[in-house]
């Protein structure tokens, strides 16, 4: 039966598909990705496919690189990425950079740093902290960061919407 409420959705809450053109900003840290020491970043295992077109990795050493585009480090960092220091907060006041540049050529010290990559060809902007980085021949190439989620494609965002619902007159 239907309800003497009609609203656009239930309790005032829009229903809206996931995907635009218009750039998308995604807050927190709700991902957390590691690559242990020497595993194969070859692998999907040990890449964090954010997007359909970027997957973040490691080799044994050197820097991250995008393992959808990219075979290993090249200088610059992750293909079709930019980052900047801050959080999604402020993305659009943020200078971005290659990767390389933004770090300042030493990854080590963006531990626990807070940062905002931008997934270029998506328009994709995403709040990241690294939480360790493996220096040295006998760390294998590990790393970690958190990062902020994105959801599936095609996946149902839930939005608050104000004064979106009417009584229907009884008739």
């Amino acid at each position: 039966m239907v309800s003497r409420r009609l609203c656009l959705a239930a309790g005032g809450i829009a229903f809206l598909a996931a995907g635009s053109n218009a750039q998308t900003v995604y807050s927190g840290y709700d991902v957390a990705f590691t690559k242990a020491g020497f595993a194969n970043p070859s692998l999907p295992a040990n890449q964090d496919a954010i997007t359909a077109g970027v997957a973040i990795t490691r080799g044994s050493t050197a820097g991250i690189y995008n393992a959808v585009v990219q075979a290993s480090y090249s200088l610059g960092g992750p293909a079709d990425t930019e980052w900047a220091f801050g959080t999604t907060a402020n993305w659009s006041t943020l200078t971005y950079d290659v990767w390389v540049n933004t770090v300042a050529s030493s990854p080590p010290s963006s531990v626990g740093q807070n940062m905002v990559v931008h997934l270029i060809s998506e328009d994709i902007y995403l709040d990241i902290r690294f939480t360790a980085w493996g220096v040295g021949p006998s760390a294998g190439g590990s790393f970690s960061y958190v990062r902020s989620a994105i959801p599936a494609p095609g996946a149902i965002a839930l939005l608050p919407i104000a004064g979106v619902c009417a009584r229907r007159r009884r008739r």
